[in-house]
């Protein structure tokens, strides 16, 4: 085991156990506490994709479970607050699991660098809603832009993936076809 791969998994650990710190702030604490609290998970979402070795697996299976985790609880934790309208939480949440499981799916693949920038693009735009988040108590439209803007890359990223996939069955089931 690796350094970086003991550290991988604590920056995991620690940005997991920020969401329910994100839910005691907004409920016992002043409301700027609550900021801090998605600073800290945005923070740790950097520090976690400057340490992910993109060549392990696993690495890529826990970036993916975490993403799920962290978006999936804080957007619906604030569409049950009303900050965040329910059907473009909706939407982003499915969209969300997607990208994610796609990712590992897509492990090793050489995918063209359109796509990969668009997933770059993908993990700016997750930092950028974070950071929306973390000001989500004065600034409502900014959550909704980054919001939208997120949810403008997923689709591309996935409806790209999933093409990809399919169009790689096809020709291999078009050479593999016994005659």
């Amino acid at each position: 085991m690796r350094k970086n791969d003991t550290f991988f998994k604590i920056l995991f650990a620690i940005e997991i156990a920020l969401i329910p710190m994100v839910i005691f702030a907004n409920k016992f604490l002043p409301k700027w506490a609550l900021g801090l609290f998605i600073a800290g998970i945005l923070l740790t979402k950097i520090w976690l994709e400057l340490f992910k070795d993109k060549n392990d697996k696993r690495h890529v299976v826990i970036d993916s479970i975490g993403s799920v985790l962290v978006f999936g609880s804080l957007i619906i934790y604030f569409m049950v607050l009303g900050l965040i309208a329910k059907p473009l939480g909706i939407v982003v949440l499915v969209f969300v699991a997607l990208m994610n499981l796609l990712l590992p799916a897509l492990f090793n693949r050489k995918l063209p660098e359109f796509i990969e920038a668009v997933d770059f693009c993908y993990m700016l735009f997750e930092c950028f809603l974070l950071g929306a988040l973390a000001i989500l108590k004065y600034y409502n439209v900014i959550t909704n832009i980054g919001l939208f803007a997120l949810l403008m890359t997923m689709v591309v990223s996935v409806l790209y993936k999933l093409y990809f996939i399919l169009h790689q069955t096809a020709l291999f089931s078009k050479f593999t076809r016994k005659k």
